[in-house]
């Protein structure tokens, strides 16, 4: 179970392996941490670099340009998203699909309340909306969460299409993304977060079981 940003690196002409890595993703991680609190428009390949205290030509050694670099620090979150899965999964052989399934929407519900994670991705939804390069970025890191969330719940209802599996992980992302703008508010009405996690986690498996009509 590997993060396949790293690996694409590692795979690269340049023979990126070692420190190399290392220094990839903690590129990664200052972009991330730029884009969170500042947005697209305070992160440069210049801010990242003196945030990591390497050469601009480093971080363009590693990543060509700035949409290239936020693109990568998506997939590779979501890539993040994907192993932990797959380890959650390992310690829970014993258990059913649907109890394997809660466990991964309590992952990805505790993820989303995070300040860090939440911005980068309202950050990204905001910017599709008027940046074409954007737009096409969340396009490919949508493809790839919609084959996770299909896989999850792949199984769970019984003779469904594949179709029908895809528009409900489809409406499973939509449902997250927006509780995890709900939750960037201070309130939301007289519910609490936790109130909002919990019916959202419900709707949630409720949506993945659903039995055909």
């Amino acid at each position: 179970m590997h993060n396949t940003v790293i690996e694409s690196l590692k795979k690269k002409g340049s023979g990126t392996t070692g420190k190399g890595v290392e220094r990839a993703q903690a590129i990664l991680s200052a972009a991330r941490e730029i884009f969170a609190t500042e947005g697209y428009a305070g992160l440069s390949m210049r801010s990242v670099a003196a945030r990591v205290n390497v050469s601009l030509s480093t971080v363009q050694h590693y990543y060509q340009d700035k949409d290239t670099l936020v693109e990568a620090v998506l997939l590779y979150m979501m890539d993040d998203y994907r192993v932990a899965i797959e380890q959650l999964s390992e310690t829970m052989v014993e258990q059913t699909k649907l109890e394997r399934l809660i466990a991964a929407m309590d992952l990805f519900l505790a993820e989303v309340r995070r300040p860090d994670v939440a911005g980068v991705f309202m950050e990204i939804w905001s910017l599709a909306n008027r940046n074409p390069v954007a737009a096409k970025i969340l396009d490919r890191v949508r493809v790839r969460e919609q084959k996770e969330f299909m896989r999850l719940i792949a199984g769970l209802t019984p003779h469904l299409s594949e179709l029908d599996y895809e528009l409900r992980a489809a409406l499973m992302i939509a449902q997250i993304e927006g509780l995890t703008i709900q939750l960037s508010r201070q309130s939301f009405g007289h519910w609490t977060h936790e109130q909002l996690v919990l019916a959202a986690r419900d709707a949630l498996v409720r949506l993945a079981t659903l039995p055909i009509n």
